[in-house]
């Protein structure tokens, strides 16, 4: 049984050239690469969701458009000192242009990456298979 539900969400700029975000976790966090991720909070839609923890990461409001990336995976991870079964959605949101990050207090460091760039800093393999299936929509 899913215990809670989360949305991983790839912002990403195609002017002047592909630019996907990328989060670095802060230390006490793990400190590993990813795009933005949170929880889907009770009676919330997932797209909500995912623009919500987008504002909430970078401080990003305008988005041009959300893709459903069509990928959900299901994992076990520790929260707050208890095993949880999870369930990931995954999205993609196209912002116009290249915009500096207001990080919240989860990281420490942004990057705005193209695709190979991306690839080298990603370490989970769900990150990575979400990139896959958001280079296949753009």
């Amino acid at each position: 049984m899913v215990e809670r539900i989360n949305v991983q969400v790839f912002v990403f700029c195609k002017a002047p050239s592909f630019k996907v975000l990328i989060l670095k976790r802060t230390p006490n966090r793990s400190g590993y690469w990813q795009p933005v991720c949170g929880g889907v909070d009770s009676g919330e839609e997932l797209i909500e969701a995912a623009l919500r923890e987008v504002v909430e990461e970078t401080g990003i409001e305008n988005v041009k458009s959300i893709i459903d990336l069509e990928y959900t995976f299901t994992y076990k991870e520790s929260k707050n000192g208890v095993l949880m079964h999870m369930q990931d959605f995954c999205f993609a949101v196209e912002v116009e242009n290249i915009v500096d990050i207001k990080l919240s207090d989860e990281h420490e460091e942004y990057k705005w990456c193209s695709y190979s760039e991306a690839k080298a800093y990603l370490k989970w393999e769900h990150n990575l298979i979400a990139l896959e299936k958001l280079m296949q929509k753009v």
